[in-house]
């Protein structure tokens, strides 16, 4: 199967499991977000910034939140993550869980102060709860998504 099919269809897979996931609030997982750093750090050539900002403006109407701030935040962790792919890819999945924690809690610490400046209230400090539950999804995400990519050959 071709690569963009199997990628799209993951990250369509990602945005059902969010809307799935919402009445669970800042308990569930940034399926989203998981899916992108996987395919970023998996196959690094095949998603670029340009497509992590179009996926943030997307989550931002999803979620009906301030147009912008998603896609501005997203962009920013994936450029970090296309930096510094080839040192992450060689930690466990235990430590990329760990270094997920802390770049989506400087997401959440972001998006809460966008949302302070522009005096919007669309967040509340409860949104630091969807990093650790994000974190702690991480290894199922990842297994997922490897056997996945290693069925359809991904490259």
């Amino acid at each position: 199967m071709n690569n963009f099919i199997v990628i799209t269809l993951s990250l369509l897979l990602s945005i059902v499991l969010t809307i799935t996931t919402f009445p669970l609030g800042y308990f569930a997982p940034d399926w989203i977000h998981l899916f992108l750093i996987y395919w970023i750090l998996a196959t690094p050539g095949s998603i670029g910034l340009f497509a992590v900002w179009v996926i943030g403006l997307l989550v931002d109407v999803v979620l009906g939140s301030t147009l912008g701030v998603n896609a501005l935040v997203y962009s920013l962790i994936a450029y970090l993550i296309l930096k510094s792919y080839m040192a992450i890819r060689y930690l466990t999945v235990l430590q990329q869980g760990i270094l997920i924690l802390l770049l989506l809690l400087v997401k959440s610490t972001l998006i809460l102060w966008i949302d302070d400046i522009i005096g919007a209230s669309n967040y509340t400090t409860s949104l630091y709860w969807m990093p650790i539950v994000s974190a702690l999804a991480w290894p199922l995400v990842y297994y997922f998504l490897r056997n996945l990519r290693r069925k359809y050959n991904v490259t």
